[in-house]
């Protein structure tokens, strides 16, 4: 069912990204509507593009075909918040009809079955790399977008000779992926630092929990 957009709309309105950031990270984190973050240039906020509206996701559900629903299974790794955001994903789609088989495995698991093989209908998965956008241009990801437009710019965007050549390309691509619902992207992850008060110099956003600490200076 997902090769039709008006499906993957459909998935995406019947989610509630804010309910859900809610329940899994209390609030933290930010609510985005694509893969792209506020520290990259080519960002825009693209929430409104998958704003939650069950209405909306039942009138496209019709209009693909599928006005008594469908079922499908989710390849979820086993790992947290990922089991929890299935469970909650389960229940708000299961309000307009589609009803998701909850499939939890490891993280070799997804490796081989999803990444390598391809071999799955629907997943969740966490991206956290940087550029991590520019792989809708690619449609042998393991994802398998493929819109020939899309590959073109980030084509383009790889060649500019200027930031603001290559910036203007990768907001056209942002916009493309976020009104085919290219994914449903749930939300961005919290960075969450704990650190005394009297330190200084430590970095507040990152990656990962690896930094330098040279910068790092007690008061």
């Amino acid at each position: 069912p997902f090769t039709d957009v008006r499906v993957r709309q459909a998935v995406s309105a019947a989610i509630d990204d804010e309910k859900l950031l809610e329940s899994v990270w209390g609030g933290r984190g930010k609510l985005i509507g694509s893969m792209v973050p506020p520290t990259d240039p080519w960002y825009e906020d693209l929430t409104a593009i998958d704003a939650y509206d069950t209405e909306r996701a039942r009138r496209l559900l019709a209009d693909a075909g599928y006005e008594d629903g469908f079922d499908f299974t989710l390849d979820t790794p086993n790992y947290d918040p990922h089991p929890t955001a299935a469970t909650l994903i389960k229940s708000q789609l299961a309000k307009v009809g589609i009803n998701v088989k909850i499939n939890t495995i490891t993280s070799d698991e997804w490796y081989t079955k999803v990444y390598k093989n391809r071999a799955f209908t629907a997943t969740l998965q966490e991206h956290v790399n940087d550029r991590d956008l520019v792989w809708y241009g690619n449609p042998d990801f393991y994802w398998g977008y493929d819109d020939k437009q899309v590959t073109r710019w980030v084509e383009q965007a790889e060649q500019a000779s200027t930031t603001a050549e290559q910036t203007e390309l990768l907001k056209k691509v942002n916009r493309k992926t976020a009104e085919d619902a290219a994914s449903e992207w749930l939300y961005l992850y919290p960075q969450i630092v704990v650190a005394s008060s009297e330190l200084s110099g430590y970095p507040r956003n990152g990656l990962n929990s690896q930094f330098h600490a040279y910068d790092i200076k007690k008061g």
